[in-house]
């Protein structure tokens, strides 16, 4: 593939579909963001979603760039060769088993490529961003829940049924009668940003914004210093760095890459991430080990669904 040969990469988020136009090289020529019906069904998805693309292509068109192929971030688990989003459904009407690969092309009449949203973003940081030139890698987002991506040898490993990289679901507490579907005693349930949120109210924070808190609120209070808030972030560090250090001492990568909103929190929260992994990890599995903020930041899931969907058309496998 030519380094100038153009996709449009779309990401489907809770709230907005985000699309961009990126070059094979990580270039990112455009980018523009839709908001999703309020009804969120099946059928809306999938219109919003052609909606956006066919924007996009248009916008691509006014400044003489011709996209080869789409490619689109999905949460959930995918069937990539058939380009279904087989589930979950995340509270959607319908959404299970969507040949959303299928309705696009159609639309379309360009190639579409769907993929997993953690792990696309874990190729645009291995590719372009925090973790060029490492061939052991682990990425890991950081928001309202918890995904992940593993590069092993230089390669996206998918495992059996391409669900491989779910390291949300990792068990750090056995106390609890086991529900992995549930989310119960997972690294999810005790690290996302929800967490955090329950952590502070926990700690004694403030009760009556308990509505409409949210991760950022947390970190914000701490730096104003809020003592519920600061005890809050360091035992969800706590929780992270164990998480952390369990992959560590599986597969011994190179790097830990943290992505998503909570990793754009302060020195501080990830210098406490650090120590908590280090502390917790085998030294053999941790030596020369580094951690660091993803880059590419909420453009690294359109990056890398563009640079996957041109890699596919490229017969080259991610």
């Amino acid at each position: 593939m030519y380094p100038h040969a153009t996709a449009i990469g779309a990401d489907l988020g809770r709230f907005f579909v985000r699309t961009a136009v990126v070059r094979f090289d990580g270039k990112l020529l455009l980018k523009e963001s839709f908001p999703l019906r309020e009804k969120l069904t099946r059928a809306n998805i999938i219109t919003s979603l052609k909606s956006a693309l066919r924007h996009t292509r248009e916008q691509a068109a006014s400044i003489g760039v011709n996209p080869l192929a789409i490619g689109v971030s999905v949460p959930g688990f995918i069937d990539h060769d058939r380009g279904v989003v087989l589930c979950p459904g995340h509270g959607v009407k319908g959404w299970k088993n969507v040949h959303l690969a299928s309705e696009l092309n159609r639309s379309s009449g360009l190639p579409v490529y769907i993929g997993n949203d953690a792990n696309l973003m874990t190729v645009a940081e291995h590719r372009f961003g925090a973790a060029k030139g490492y061939r052991h890698v682990i990425f890991i987002a950081l928001r309202t829940g918890i995904g992940g991506g593993i590069i092993i040898d230089g390669k996206l490993y998918r495992g059996v049924n391409n669900a491989g990289g779910e390291v949300g679901m990792m068990i750090i507490d056995t106390g609890k009668p086991g529900d992995v579907m549930r989310g119960i005693g997972t690294l999810e349930e005790y690290a996302c940003g929800r967490a955090l949120v329950k952590q502070y109210l926990s700690a004694g924070g403030e009760t009556g914004m308990s509505t409409s808190l949210r991760a950022a609120d947390i970190f914000r209070l701490s730096r104003e210093g809020d003592s519920a808030a600061g005890k809050a972030i360091a035992e969800n560090a706590r929780f992270i760095g164990i998480g952390l250090a369990n992959l560590v001492s599986i597969f011994a990568p190179e790097i830990i890459v943290l992505g998503g909103g909570m990793a754009l929190a302060g020195d501080d929260y990830l210098n406490e991430i650090k120590r908590q992994t280090l502390l917790n990890s085998l030294p053999e599995c941790s030596r020369g080990l580094r951690i660091e903020k993803a880059v590419l930041g909420a453009d690294a899931s359109v990056i890398g669904s563009s640079w996957y969907a041109l890699s596919r058309l490229d017969r080259n496998q991610t």
